[in-house]
């Protein structure tokens, strides 16, 4: 039996696909969270901030200024778009033999991909003066963050139908 065949990821069956994306979203969404909110922190900034950033992308400059309601459309933005990053490796893995072969490796090389994404695609549009620059360090923590990122998507979308859904009503992988 291959590894694509035994790899869960790897089933044609689609009725473990949006669990497995929304944990893997979850998963990789939560990696992001905590380096954010831990970089805030260390910067001298408030928790919030990131999040306040990530909400800015829908109402402005004013979300620098909002409460729990700016934060919560922040939150809920970041884990929107880490959901989206799951759907595409999940959706993707399925065609790619060598993803299945070899997820965490491959997961390194996604890594890259979102940091690539993020930094040269999405950010510039919301903020064209301050991206892309590479700054040192930080941008190392940064690239390191996404691979990061990745790999839990990696993680969570590799693992077995059960632990997606326990309520699986199959003894097998789906």
């Amino acid at each position: 039996m291959t590894a694509a065949v035994a790899s869960p990821i790897a089933s044609k069956s689609g009725r473990d696909t949006l669990p497995r994306i929304v944990v893997a979203g979850l998963a990789g969404g939560a990696v992001d969270l905590l380096y954010a909110s831990g970089l805030a922190l260390w910067n001298g900034n408030p928790v919030t901030r990131p999040w306040q950033a990530v909400a800015s992308g829908w109402i402005g400059r004013e979300a620098g200024h909002g409460g729990a309601g700016v934060i919560a459309l922040g939150v809920g933005t970041h884990f929107g778009i880490a959901t989206c990053m799951a759907a595409v490796y999940v959706l993707l893995v399925r065609r790619i033999p060598v993803v299945v072969a070899r997820p965490y490796a491959t997961a390194v090389l996604y890594g890259l991909i979102l940091y690539a994404v993020m930094y040269l695609g999405v950010l510039p549009l919301r903020w064209p003066e301050a991206f892309p620059k590479w700054n040192g360090v930080m941008s190392v923590l940064d690239v390191l963050a996404h691979i990061g990122v990745a790999l839990a998507i990696a993680w969570a979308a590799a693992r077995p139908a059960r632990a997606i859904n326990p309520k699986s009503a199959t003894a097998g992988p789906f």
